[in-house]
């Protein structure tokens, strides 16, 4: 059982990135007594997440953010791995979308790469990454360009520039 999260707390919550908890109350006008995280994402600050503390499913969705050396530890875990094209559209649009559901750095990351390459190799032949695959790129770029950003006081657009640095093919 995860220890309860604190207000003030930074987390990440799903694909919705990184959130500040910025309040742990009932909800107003409501006739429950259930007290909800009140999340408020750092990328839109328009938009307020309302989480209750009892419910398991969504609760599950909320973790810390990884440390900057748990992001270096990842990056490096991922130099000698093998990134295999899935051919199976299906196929691969799930294990995009459960390792975003699962907020899985390790394989977005792995993601992020099959996809990113396969784009490149499109593109040398004058040929263009399908929709949903382009979609599920930005999709995984932006909760990574979120988290990492966050994490190791940088911008988003240079998160990029990092990850290749690290894994030496800058």
């Amino acid at each position: 059982m995860q220890k309860p999260f604190e207000k003030s707390q930074y987390v990440c919550y799903g694909a919705n990135g990184v959130c500040r908890i910025e309040d742990i109350c009932p909800m107003p006008g409501m006739r429950t007594q259930s007290l909800f995280y009140v999340l408020k994402p750092i990328a839109d600050r328009n938009s307020v997440y309302y989480i209750p503390t009892d419910n398991e499913k969504l609760t599950s969705k909320m973790r810390l953010p990884l440390t900057r050396e748990q992001i270096n530890e990842t990056i490096d875990s991922i130099k000698s791995t093998s990134l295999r094209w899935i051919e199976d559209r299906s196929e691969r649009i799930e294990q995009c979308r459960n390792a975003l559901r699962e907020s899985d750095m390790r394989r977005i990351l792995l993601s992020v790469g099959m996809l990113y390459l396969h784009k490149q190799e499109l593109i040398a032949q004058g040929k263009k990454l399908a929709s949903s695959d382009e979609a599920m790129l930005r999709e995984a770029e932006k909760l990574t360009e979120n988290e990492f950003a966050f994490v190791l006081g940088l911008n988003a657009d240079e998160v990029g520039s990092y990850i290749r640095a690290r894994l030496g093919l800058e």
